[in-house]
């Protein structure tokens, strides 16, 4: 199982869920923000991107242009927390997930939706 890379910017729910994947002994890694992570992707190839829409909407530009500008990042997987109705641009997303998560369910709930 490949590292997630978790962007939300609800940094308590973000810790509760790092805490379970570490503790399940899986890679994890969080953001607060959609913006200059490029470079992230880059350097630690996630399996899966789990990016929190309202998040996104802060920062959509940057992400877009990140996005665009980035073969690995349009590669790999994404799930949204959230409706993402505007979001067409995404072409690798895998799902949605609802914002009322259970933290102790989450590694398995995105084990179907992994490369």
């Amino acid at each position: 199982m490949g590292l997630i890379l978790w962007i939300d910017q609800n940094t308590f729910a973000s810790s509760l869920i790092e805490k379970v994947f570490k503790k399940k002994g899986l890679e994890f890694y969080t953001l607060p923000h959609a913006r200059d992570f490029l470079y992230l992707v880059d350097d630690l190839k996630p399996e899966l991107i789990v990016l929190d829409v309202q998040t996104l909407k802060v920062d959509e530009e940057a992400f877009r242009n990140q996005y665009e500008s980035s073969e690995l990042l349009r590669n790999t997987p994404i799930v949204l927390i959230g409706m993402g109705e505007s979001l067409d641009y995404i072409q690798n997303k895998r799902g949605e997930i609802s914002r009322t998560l259970d933290p102790f369910g989450v590694p398995e709930l995105l084990a179907k939706y992994r490369g």
